[in-house]
């Protein structure tokens, strides 16, 4: 079965102002869920700094139900940034060292591009950033990053 953003529900949480961790400037940070089919399908981080298109919107995504975790069942987690302008987009990272130190009581599978790109995984991946991309209402300046006509 093929996951659909349009299918996905984007439950908002917490947010804060803070400093962005790559270059220590005031930046915004989100929290929230997805839920598909009642079903919790993973969390989610966004940070950004706003008015800036030009640094980063980063994501990341916590896949699977991270309130019901077991030891057959390891967390995954994988990293996205958005920018904006004439590239706007999504690109998946791989750079996972502060990630996992973060996560590290969780003992977390980072999901690395190549494990993610043209497979169902990424597929999946993609679709909830989207989904959390165009629900959120909290992301209403990330969407502007889009030039006209491509919002």
């Amino acid at each position: 079965m093929t996951l659909r953003w349009q299918e996905i529900v984007v439950i908002p949480e917490t947010e804060e102002e803070i400093r962005c961790d790559c270059c220590g400037f005031p930046a915004r940070r989100v929290e929230g869920r997805l839920l598909h089919r009642e079903e919790t399908i993973g969390r989610f981080t966004v940070r950004w700094r706003p008015g800036r298109p030009d640094h980063p919107a980063r994501h990341v995504l916590y896949l699977g139900n991270w309130t019901r975790r077991s030891l057959q069942d390891p967390a995954m987690v994988a990293a996205a940034e958005y920018l904006g302008g004439e590239r706007h987009g999504f690109y998946l990272r791989d750079d996972a060292a502060t990630i996992l130190k973060a996560l590290a009581p969780w003992k977390p599978i980072f999901v690395r591009r190549a494990d993610a790109i043209g497979k169902p995984l990424g597929q999946a991946i993609f679709a909830m950033l989207d989904a959390i991309h165009v629900k959120d209402p909290r992301l209403q300046e990330l969407r502007g990053w889009a030039p006209a006509g491509d919002a």
